[in-house]
């Protein structure tokens, strides 16, 4: 059977193109004559599909060797694999596809957080340097403060050291006088005790008692 299908397609190889063309003309126009002018359905495409494919077999146009029957099985097998194995292979390139997407949604999400965050902070630093100006008049008023402190803190500092010194000069001095006083009648308290002779103090002794005497009575 297949070597004179061979020898048939080798036969139909060697006929002119054009008669090749007229003959599928005229198999197609007599296709169309034989056509219902009525809907043909749901079925009408199938039907004339493969009308058409037996046509061209029994034409002799579509050789079925080797080669045609196994690239028709070939596509069958391809064509029922993408039936069946298509809508996963879709479902999970559409979920990998969805989850690329949300992680690049949000890192695009934190990528303008941050640069907002960044936007905000340059707004504020402009606004900062606006109040430069003042900042730097109250930090000039703050140090004229500070110095007016602190030479009023060492003025302070100075009276009490000279006051400390004055004091301890009054206090020497009044006990210098102090001491010359009570030197002075110490010695003269001496030197008149010691002037005193021992008659004289027997005489004033006396004259104490009969000063005493003479009270006495009076009392």
């Amino acid at each position: 059977m297949l070597s004179r299908t061979c020898l048939l397609a080798r036969q139909s190889s060697k006929l002119p193109l054009y008669s090749l063309t007229n003959r599928f003309s005229s198999d197609v126009a007599e296709v169309k004559e034989s056509k219902n002018p009525l809907s043909t359905g749901q079925t009408g495409a199938a039907v004339l599909g493969g009308s058409l494919l037996a046509t061209a077999v029994s034409k002799e146009m579509i050789v079925l060797d080797a080669d045609v029957l196994a690239g028709s099985i070939l596509f069958a097998c391809t064509y029922g694999l993408g039936k069946k194995i298509g809508p996963m292979v879709i479902d999970g390139l559409d979920k990998y596809t969805k989850n690329i997407e949300t992680t690049m949604s949000e890192g695009k999400k934190v990528q303008i957080a941050a640069y907002e965050a960044a936007i905000a902070e340059e707004k504020a630093a402009i606004e900062s340097l606006k109040l430069a100006g003042d900042i730097f008049d109250i930090k000039r008023e703050l140090v004229q403060i500070e110095i007016e402190a602190e030479y009023r803190r060492r003025i302070k500092t100075v009276h009490t050291e000279v006051k400390k010194r004055l004091d301890y000069q009054v206090e020497l001095e009044n006990t210098k006088k102090a001491f010359i006083r009570d030197h002075i009648v110490a010695w003269l308290e001496k030197e008149v005790i010691a002037s005193i002779s021992p008659e004289q103090e027997e005489a004033n002794i006396n004259q104490c008692i009969a000063s005493l005497s003479l009270l006495a009575p009076s009392q």
